[in-house]
C-alpha cells in the first residue's frame, strides 16, 4: 500500500513544479514579449536608441511594449538609451491607426495624446494615459536637438485585442498544466506499483 507520506512528497513536487512553470512565463511571456535584457523593447530614432516601457497598474502589473491587455490607465516610459538624449527635447503623440492618408488628413482628429517634447534631463520620459476604446494605436516619437534637428519614430501597438501571440501564450499554460497533470499522474501510479511489488516480494 502506498505511504501516505510518499504521495503528500510527490503531490507537493508537483505542486512546486506547477507554481515554477506558471510564474516563470509572466517574465518571458509577458504581455508584448517584454525582456528589457533581450532589447526586444528597444526603440530607434535616428541614431540614438531608447527603451520603450509600459504597464497597468490595475489588477496584476504586466509590463509590455507591442500589446496592452486590456483597456484602462496605463503608464508608458520611455528611457534614453544613447547619452545623447539627455540634451534632446523629447515628445510623444499616440493616435488611433486610421492608415497614413486619414492620419495626415486630420492628425488632431486621430490622437488621443500628446506631450510637447521637452528636456528630461535624468532621460526617462513617464506619462500616463487611460485607454478608453480598444483598437489599434501608433506611438509617434520625436527627438529635437538644439540646432532644430528632428527624428521621429513611430511604433504601433493594440489595446485590448485578442492577438495571435495571446493565444499562443494561453495554449502553452494550458499544455503545461496538462503536462503536468499527466507527470503527477504518472508518479503516484509508479510509487503505487513499486509499492505494490515490495510487498509481494517480502510476502
Amino acid at each position: 500500500m502506498t505511504s501516505l507520506t510518499g504521495v503528500r512528497g510527490r503531490l507537493a513536487g508537483a505542486m512546486i513544479a506547477a507554481a515554477a512553470f506558471f510564474v516563470a512565463p509572466s517574465a518571458a511571456f509577458a504581455h508584448g514579449g517584454v525582456m528589457l535584457e533581450q532589447d526586444e523593447c528597444v526603440l530607434r530614432i535616428g541614431p540614438n536608441t531608447m527603451h520603450f516601457i509600459g504597464y497597468q497598474r490595475s489588477g496584476e502589473e504586466a509590463e509590455f511594449c507591442e500589446d496592452i491587455a486590456k483597456t484602462g490607465p496605463t503608464v508608458i516610459a520611455l528611457t534614453a538609451v544613447s547619452p545623447d538624449l539627455r540634451d534632446m527635447a523629447i515628445g510623444i503623440r499616440i493616435v488611433k491607426d486610421v492608415g497614413d492618408e486619414k492620419e495626415k488628413a486630420n492628425l488632431n482628429a486621430v490622437t488621443v495624446a500628446f506631450l510637447e517634447p521637452k528636456v528630461y534631463r535624468n532621460g526617462i520620459m513617464t506619462f500616463e494615459h487611460d485607454f478608453k476604446d480598444a483598437g489599434r494605436y501608433v506611438g509617434i516619437v520625436t527627438v529635437r536637438d538644439d540646432l532644430g534637428n528632428e527624428w521621429v519614430s513611430r511604433f504601433p501597438f493594440s489595446v485590448g485585442l485578442y492577438t495571435f501571440w495571446g493565444l499562443i501564450e494561453y495554449i502553452l499554460y494550458a499544455v503545461g498544466f496538462f503536462s503536468l497533470l499527466g507527470l503527477m499522474w504518472w508518479m503516484l501510479r509508479a510509487g503505487a506499483k513499486k509499492k505494490t511489488q515490495a510487498g509481494d516480494a517480502i510476502a
